[in-house]
């Protein structure tokens, strides 16, 4: 079993691990996307890049990484009150700079519309568009939910995929180029697989959307939001286009919109090829709003 690189908090009674790099500057809490296994290594380049400047910290969401399952729902509540529970454990206060990541965003944006005086600054990596419209074009069919049922109770994904020593080689090579470390990269293999709380996560994402899509959000709040560029086909690239127009007008005048030409959603290829751009438009985000 790998050993955490942070420290591990007990939230409602179960281990979550939280990991810091840098110690200076402004506190920025990292946030992860539905399904990064290891969020600890996945956001690794772009906090040693931020820790330069910044003290940065990862949760690690039950089921994910080196924290435990929770058979607790996965609503926006339980995450946003989990999220205060582990911050308030590792000795920070509010007002704070959250910095979700795709899904996370939902959780970020119900928790500064619930507690509106613990946020400081927001700042969005290509999050989830909160709008009832983006909610209906992702909610799951009955057949999803039935599938979704047979892999939780078989504990298995429906298909393998086989292993090819030399493709992970290649890929070890790609990723240490753009940030990680060797370790960091074996760690992956050594999470324990938590498959039945990502599962209830994720047959949660339209209704926790949709719920948020509700709540008005605290426009006061400065956000600066990161968006991928790159969509499938040009039908996709305007539907996406005003999911995020209609997001940007939910956010207020008071949101600063960044794309980023060339870059994908992917998770662990957003934060590695775009850290040094991610991380200057940060500083003169956080300049600006002091």
């Amino acid at each position: 079993m790998a050993v955490p690189h942070g420290k591990l908090v007990k939230v409602q009674g179960k281990n979550m691990h939280i990991r810091q790099m840098g110690s200076r500057g402004k506190t920025i809490i990292l946030l992860p996307g539905l399904g990064c296994p290891l969020p600890s290594v996945e956001f690794a380049p772009l906090m040693r890049e931020l820790s330069k400047k910044y003290t940065v910290y990862v949760i690690e969401y039950f089921g994910y990484g080196h924290s435990d399952s929770t058979d607790t729902p996965r609503t926006n509540e339980n995450y946003v009150e989990e999220i205060r529970e582990a911050l308030t454990l590792i000795g920070l206060k509010p007002p704070y700079i959250l910095m979700p990541y795709s899904i996370s965003g939902v959780y970020v944006e119900y928790y500064a519309a619930k507690y509106p005086k613990e946020i400081d600054k927001l700042i969005l990596l290509d999050t989830t568009t909160t709008v009832e419209a983006f909610a209906q074009r992702w909610a799951y069919t009955e057949e999803d939910i039935e599938r979704a049922k047979t892999v939780l109770e078989s504990g298995e994904l429906p298909e393998d995929t086989p292993y090819d020593e030399d493709a992970v080689k290649e890929i070890y090579a790609e990723f240490i180029r753009h940030g990680y470390t060797m370790e960091e990269l074996e760690e992956l293999d050594e999470i324990p697989n938590h498959l039945g709380t990502l599962i209830a996560q994720e047959m949660a994402f339209s209704p926790n959307i949709v719920e948020v899509s509700a709540m008005p959000f605290p426009k006061e709040i400065p956000v600066l939001a990161f968006s991928s560029s790159l969509e499938e086909t040009a039908d996709e690239r305007i539907e996406y286009e005003n999911f995020r127009k209609d997001h940007m007008d939910r956010l207020g005048e008071n949101a600063e919109f960044v794309l980023i030409e060339g870059s994908t959603h992917a998770d662990i290829y957003y934060h590695r090829d775009y850290r040094k751009l991610i991380s200057q438009k940060i500083d003169e985000f956080l300049d600006r709003t002091e």
